[in-house]
């Protein structure tokens, strides 16, 4: 058990590295509003992740195989990317206002969690971590063994919501208005990229299905 939790753990880590969707929601929005902004947007996600976690755990991942489900939270996830991303291009024309860092926590808090539930290529992730699990060695996967790889992959990834917003408000005291500007830009770029790509995914699946 102890091998499975942190190999889970160093899984967690090794994922949450890299850049994504949340990281950079998380950084734009952490710029402009603090530490509590990125961690509140982090921990949302996990909310999103844990929802997606339970599906899949308790096998109901069945109803996500359905076409128009899956179409429809590509849409919503698209929408979303598309909105935030012009955020981040408005943001980029204009300078950054400093707020305190507790402005508009539920707002943060709301954006991670809608962030991770329109993405619906997660319940895919947390389908395939039985495999995983085989490959660490456990070849017959018990409720246990997934419960406790779910705790080492979720408690690694609080710990990283941490880390990240501390470094994020580090990291904003070091800045000028004019990196901010070009963050904030780089940020646009990365979300409407990401928004179009799942846009184009949706339309290639709608296609699939009606031809």
């Amino acid at each position: 058990m102890e091998v499975l939790f942190f190999s889970a753990f160093a899984m967690s880590l090794a994922f949450a590295v890299q850049p994504g969707v949340i990281g950079f929601e998380s950084l734009r929005r952490g710029i402009s509003h603090g530490w509590t902004a990125a961690l509140h947007v982090e921990l949302g996600s996990l909310l999103g992740d844990g929802v997606w976690a339970i599906i899949a755990l308790l096998g109901a991942s069945i109803l996500f195989q359905n076409r128009w489900v899956t179409m429809l939270l590509g849409v919503f996830g698209c929408v979303l990317l598309l909105r935030f991303a012009w955020d981040a291009w408005r943001a980029s024309r204009a300078d950054v206002e400093m707020a305190g860092a507790g402005d508009e926590q539920a707002n943060h808090l709301l954006a991670g969690a809608m962030l991770s539930l329109s993405n619906p290529q997660n319940i895919t992730f947390w389908v395939g971590m039985s495999g995983t699990i085989i490959g660490i060695g456990f070849l017959d996967p018990q409720p246990i063994h997934l419960l406790v790889f779910f705790a080492g992959f979720m408690i690694a990834q609080v710990c990283w919501c941490f880390f990240f917003a501390t470094l994020v408000e580090f990291g904003r005291r070091l800045l000028n208005q004019r990196l901010f500007r070009w963050i904030n830009l780089a940020c646009a770029v990365f979300l409407a990229i990401m928004g179009c790509s799942l846009l184009a995914q949706t339309a290639r699946m709608s296609l699939a299905h009606f031809v």
